[in-house]
């Protein structure tokens, strides 16, 4: 009982997020039924696992479309919550370790609102490459619990397939940097991300808030030394750029230069076979 005591006192500081007293209360009860249900069957699973009456399945449809409830306020209030009571919350130089991804999940309904046929590029063979289904954008704190790391939700939002405005012009990269700004976080990100976010839309806009963007760089990124102040003023617009470097190229050229491994060290090889028995020391390999 003690443990539902302590769950009491964290879901109730949610209750900024509703506008209304009930809305909140069936805001408590889906949480109760994440965390008790022992199947994936959606809000049936919560009828099923709280015991619930026949009767509740409507209203707890209802509530997920209830606009007393602000889903960014109470993705705000889940991050200050997660923040304040969670004492494994990793930091890299005073910035955040947030993740993100990008997730698309086929569904099946014909008339299912934001359900659009989606590309799948990924390189597995067993993934169709075209689905119907909903992509969305998915941010996570990294947390840790003794050596064991963890990545905490904070958001998802459906970015594809819903169109209010045809002026709107934001790509997917727009959206997950306004889905950061939503957050209100306190301090700087950084942010760890697959390859498609690294451009630089996502780099201009984390420097701006003070944070960094760690990713691996597509095989085409490029890029510019400073171009040299001219002695004397031309016409024309100044030059921006100078020589192009492909990054790529430089890493390459990086690790012929580098010496063998032992010899950087200056210590001989050690096979873990034998290095891990006492009674049979560590016998030194020779390093070409």
């Amino acid at each position: 009982m003690q443990l539902w005591f302590h769950w009491w006192s964290l879901v109730s500081q949610l209750r900024p997020a509703c506008s209304r007293r009930r809305t909140f209360f069936w805001l408590v009860i889906v949480q109760a039924g994440l965390c008790t249900r022992s199947d994936l069957a959606g809000v049936t699973s919560f009828v099923r696992a709280l015991g619930l009456r026949a009767r509740c399945y409507g209203p707890l449809l209802d509530f997920f479309h209830s606009p007393a409830l602000c889903p960014d306020r109470l993705a705000r209030l889940w991050t200050g919550l997660l923040l304040k009571v969670h004492p494994g919350i990793e930091r890299c130089n005073g910035r955040l370790v947030v993740l993100a991804d990008g997730l698309k999940k086929g569904k099946c309904g014909r008339k299912m609102p934001a359900v659009k046929l989606l590309h799948q590029s990924g390189e597995s063979n067993t993934k169709p490459a075209y689905i119907m289904g909903h992509s969305c954008q998915a941010l996570t704190l990294l947390g840790r619990v003794g050596r064991c790391y963890h990545a905490l939700p904070l958001c998802a939002r459906i970015h594809e397939g819903l169109i209010f405005s045809n002026r709107d012009q934001r790509t997917l990269l727009d959206k997950l940097l306004l889905l950061v700004t939503s957050l209100e976080l306190p301090e700087p990100v950084l942010l760890i991300a697959d390859a498609y976010y690294a451009s630089g839309k996502i780099v201009r806009g984390l420097f701006a808030q003070g944070g960094h963007l760690i990713s691996r760089v597509k095989k085409n990124a490029c890029a510019f030394e400073p171009a040299a102040a001219a002695p004397k003023r031309r016409r024309g617009r100044p030059r921006l750029y100078a020589r192009k470097l492909r990054l790529r190229d430089l890493f390459d050229r990086a690790l012929q230069t580098l010496p063998p491994y032992p010899r950087r060290l200056g210590l001989p090889l050690l096979d873990a076979r034998y290095a891990s028995d006492q009674t049979r020391p560590g016998r030194s390999v020779s390093a070409s």
